[in-house]
């Protein structure tokens, strides 16, 4: 009997080290074992400045994998993401169109905001079930970035916004990666609350099962931030925050690539600081990088903390470390840190409350950074594992496909 035919639209897929791409793997993975899966995706190129010269080769024994040579724009800009967007969505389009009578099921998974659009468009053509998974929520997250003259902001909904209703629409099921993310949709774009599932971002748990460390290991508190500096991340915001916290015996690494890196070691030299570095982040290492830390940091700008749970998170906590999160206190990320009785949570943008939680931590004694490391570690087992987040998604499309 020949298996049921997939498609994996992935816009990001190893060797590129960041989440989508391992849990696009992840999914393809489970579901070639009882599936004929291919995978479609763009030559690596996030994030910006990585090298991909030296990265191991994706096991593909399992499942067929189409590298597209599309347009590809790693840096920040609107219009060659947008071209970068289109490009790809062609790509994947043109290969539905041609195999498009033997696809039972396609995992949506291509550049907002066209991308998508293009492929769902040729789904509901051919009547293919689709599920796309939401990250981020776009038109609103592009607004973060442009200026609101002239009321720019309520242009770009009404342009863009129709692109975003259609997909969601359209779709057998929508993948959120928070419940707030998920009321927010259904009530902004008019669809049932039941058609959202909520799974939350995992990550490799086996590279987390040496997770455990001793505090202070050199006498000093070291400070962490691991993930793509970018805007949304609020580096800038985190740097100043420790400055003005004006630490002794302390240390702030921040560990990843992005657009805003370089911009970020300019403005640590103007401040004149030494004891915040900057490092890379080698594939597959991120459990090991974040091993070293005592305290983890994020920082999320008014109004994208409430639009999804940061992979960066799970990562923190998978490695059982206490975290400092500067937020809105109705994201799920700073109720998940409560919750879980692991951390501090300060409100969003606020550069003097980090800078008393930086203050707060430094302080704290080995015990208590232990007992905070151990909940955060906890929490995530029980909530954020793939192997229990893996089976959710995998089962629901195994559902959809059997309809």
């Amino acid at each position: 009997m020949n298996k049921k035919k997939i498609l994996v639209v992935s816009a990001v897929f190893p060797p590129e080290p960041v989440t989508s791409a391992t849990l696009n793997y992840d999914l393809t993975l489970a579901l070639s074992k009882e599936f004929d899966v291919t995978v479609i995706n763009p030559r690596p190129s996030r994030p910006k400045g990585f090298d991909f010269k030296n990265t191991p080769a994706v096991d593909t024994n399992t499942f067929h994998q189409i590298v597209t040579d599309t347009y590809v724009q790693p840096k920040s800009s609107f219009w060659g993401r947008m071209r970068e967007s289109i490009s790809f969505g062609n790509a994947s389009v043109k290969y539905i169109k041609k195999h498009h009578d033997e696809i039972s099921f396609i995992y949506n998974d291509g550049w907002h905001l066209f991308g998508l659009y293009q492929v769902a468009k040729t789904c509901v053509k051919y009547r293919i079930p689709y599920i796309v998974p939401i990250q981020d929520i776009y038109p609103e997250s592009l607004l973060t970035k442009l200026p609101n003259r002239l009321g720019i902001h309520r242009l770009v909904k009404a342009l863009l916004g129709w692109i975003d209703r259609y997909y969601i629409r359209h779709a057998a099921a929508v993948r959120t990666i928070s419940e707030s993310m998920a009321d927010y949709l259904s009530k902004t774009r008019g669809v049932s609350r039941d058609k959202f599932l909520v799974i939350a971002n995992w990550q490799k748990d086996e590279d987390f099962i040496d997770w455990k460390t001793t505090y202070r290991k050199n006498g000093k508190t070291v400070f962490m931030f691991v993930g793509n500096n970018n805007r949304q991340a609020n580096v800038e915001l985190m740097i100043r925050s420790y400055h003005k916290a004006d630490l002794r015996n302390a240390e702030y690494r921040i560990m990843g690539g992005g657009n805003e890196k370089l911009a970020c070691q300019k403005l640590v030299k103007e401040l004149g600081h030494t004891d915040i570095v900057f490092g890379d982040v080698p594939v597959g290492a991120v459990a090991k990088v974040q091993k070293e830390a005592d305290v983890m940091v994020l920082a999320l700008k008014t109004g994208t903390g409430t639009q999804g749970v940061p992979s960066k998170l799970t990562a923190y906590m998978m490695s059982g470390k206490p975290v400092i999160a500067s937020m809105e206190s109705e994201a799920d990320a700073a109720k998940m840190i409560i919750k879980a009785e692991a951390g501090l949570v300060t409100p969003a943008d606020d550069e003097t409350a980090l800078a008393e939680s930086f203050r707060k931590m430094a302080l704290l004694n080995v015990n208590t950074l232990l007992s905070m490391g151990n909940n955060s570690r906890k929490y995530a087992e029980m909530h954020l594992s793939r192997e229990s987040n893996l089976q959710l998604l995998t089962t629901k499309i195994k559902d959809i496909i059997r309809q």
